[in-house]
């Protein structure tokens, strides 16, 4: 797959319309990319109702689509810490769809939502040897910490400005069309 494929995505906020595609998404997954994302091996039966209850309240989904199918998220999962505002951010990218720059795409969709929410931390936990989880929280002026086998990210999202809610209100307005779209096929 050359980068020219990376072009024909589009990106967009799940709705509960979307669980059966993120659910095959999470079944593509390859067992070291599950690994990766959950932290342990899981099984099928595990991602069926991980899918199932991905959208509860405080959680957002995003996913690149290349066509129907989605080939990567990212959640943005409310944390409940009393007065302080945090989220955790989640990734997953199917093997052949990795190291074409979705990471990066869903990660800036990831901080402007949480920029807009006033998350004040946004938290990224991955084992210590992923370091595809860590490049890129890197790239984004994370704040990496080390402890035994796990590796902890932290990013302070600024402030919500006119420009980043009129981008993130775009970009639904325009995701929303979208999966209209994709609905009817």
């Amino acid at each position: 797959m050359t980068y020219d494929a990376v072009e024909r995505h589009h990106i967009r906020r799940l709705w509960p319309a979307d669980i059966a595609a993120f659910r095959r998404h999470l079944k593509r997954l390859d067992a070291d990319t599950r690994q990766a994302r959950f932290g342990s091996p899981v099984n099928d039966q595990f991602l069926e109702a991980y899918a199932d209850t991905a959208h509860r309240l405080g959680t957002l989904i995003y996913g690149a689509y290349y066509g129907s199918e989605i080939r990567a998220s990212a959640e943005l999962r409310s944390l409940e810490i009393v007065g302080e505002a945090m989220a955790e951010a989640a990734f997953t990218v199917e093997k052949l769809y990795q190291d074409k720059g979705l990471g990066s795409l869903l990660m800036n969709r990831i901080i402007t939502a949480a920029q807009n929410r006033s998350i004040s931390q946004l938290h990224m936990i991955c084992l210590r040897d992923n370091d595809r989880m860590q490049h890129l929280a890197g790239k984004f002026g994370a704040r990496l910490k080390i402890k035994s086998g796990e590796v902890t990210g932290r990013i302070d999202p600024t402030y919500p400005t006119p420009v980043s809610v009129f981008e993130e209100a775009l970009d639904e307005a325009h995701g929303f069309m979208t999966a209209v779209l994709d609905w009817r096929i």
